[in-house]
């Protein structure tokens, strides 16, 4: 099931890559970006821990990543990062909660809209994160250099 997982993200991370036209040379790094999240977001609950926070780590992880990657092959990290977080997109709880809102079932519709936008949150905070830690070793590595 885990091999599955890991070949479907790494597909749909590179059909986005595509659809928003990166360089050719970067499409598979773009596929590894969405791998290694889904891999990250799928290996956390085992370890007993909750979806927001494998969520948040696995957005952190992919951002760190895209960093790196940026710099090696020269491209802005937007390229990746932009890919490798579809498969942490919360689609199908989405889609419950409209369901839910439809059949005139208000409190689960509230409630599935609630996670929905506690994960959409938990993402955009990890990709937050890992920009923010890149950008604070980038400085605390040039801070020395303007010092003397």
């Amino acid at each position: 099931m885990l091999l599955k997982g890991l070949a479907l993200s790494f597909i749909s991370s590179m059909a986005w890559c595509v659809l928003f036209n990166v360089p050719v040379r970067t499409i598979l790094a773009g596929g590894i970006a969405g791998m290694v999240g889904f891999l990250v977001y799928s290996f956390l609950p085992l370890l007993n821990a909750e979806v927001l926070l494998s969520t948040f780590v696995s957005a952190a992880i992919v951002s760190l990543i895209s960093q790196v990657m940026s710099i090696f092959l020269r491209v802005p990290s937007t390229n990746f990062s932009v890919a490798g977080i579809i498969p942490l997109v919360p689609g199908s709880l989405a889609y419950k909660s409209m369901l839910a809102f439809v059949n005139n079932d208000y409190v689960e519709g509230i409630t599935l809209a609630t996670k929905t936008l506690m994960v959409a949150g938990a993402i955009a905070s990890g990709l937050i994160f890992g920009i923010s830690v890149v950008t604070i070793v980038k400085g605390a590595r040039y801070a020395g250099k303007r010092a003397q």
